[in-house]
């Protein structure tokens, strides 16, 4: 499945990119609610309801690459929520506090996704699989993105795949950057469940590829 990651400042706008994402060929839309100037329950609820089958909701955290600063008591309220009106997913930071007891609570009336995300380098391929159990032990699926600074690092998020240590079918790795792309591209083919792309000119991650750009990869790859 491709996933659309959506921003905006209001909730009309979120609306309207994640509508345009399914329009344009999309199977989720990740409803990035970290940049929002109001985060009222109310119209995040009707939003998060809205597109509830096809939607993964994130509140990312500052000090996890996000927009969202205030404090984390806040962000679990806001977050569990959200998840009562039973979206497709959850994205959940591994390093979130109490994350045993929010991701039991969440998995009530949601998959949770929990991600470990590195915007400075990428760590050895020992280092990651260990986060990366860290993440499934909790989680329905992992996800660990990393920052690419050379193609060697991503040899090393991609080694992920296909270890005897990490189940198949519930990991997204992948590295982000101008030299991470190349792992954009393989991460589904690999066995991601999911690939995260943006509309056209709405990056949200270092090196993301528009939808229509990461279908027309792997329809190359799918051809051969």
């Amino acid at each position: 499945m491709i996933c659309v990651s959506v921003v905006g400042r209001e909730i009309s706008e979120i609306e309207r990119k994640a509508e345009k994402a399914l329009r344009l060929g999309g199977d989720l839309v990740e409803l990035r609610l970290d940049f929002l100037k109001n985060l009222r329950l109310e119209g995040l609820k009707g939003l998060v309801s809205r597109f509830a089958e096809r939607a993964i909701v994130t509140l990312r955290p500052s000090w996890e690459g996000g927009g969202y600063k205030g404090s984390e008591e806040e962000r679990i309220r806001i977050i569990e929520e959200a998840a009562s009106e039973k979206p497709a997913y959850v994205d959940l930071e591994l390093m979130t506090r109490d994350l045993e007891k929010v991701s039991r609570r969440l998995r009530r009336h949601t998959r949770l996704i929990v991600s470990f995300h590195d915007f400075s380098e990428t760590p050895s391929e020992e280092a990651l699989a260990a986060r990366a159990r860290r993440c499934l032990s909790y989680g329905d699926l992992g996800k660990i993105v990393t920052m690419s600074s050379s193609l060697s690092d991503n040899l090393k998020i991609l080694g992920l795949y296909g270890r005897k240590d990490l189940p198949n079918g519930r990991l997204m790795a992948f590295a982000m950057g101008e030299k991470g792309v190349i792992s954009r591209i393989l991460s589904p083919i690999l066995g991601s469940p999911i690939a995260y792309a943006c509309l056209p000119g709405e990056e949200v991650a270092p090196g993301q590829l528009t939808l229509h750009e990461l279908r027309g990869f792997l329809r190359l790859v799918e051809k051969r």
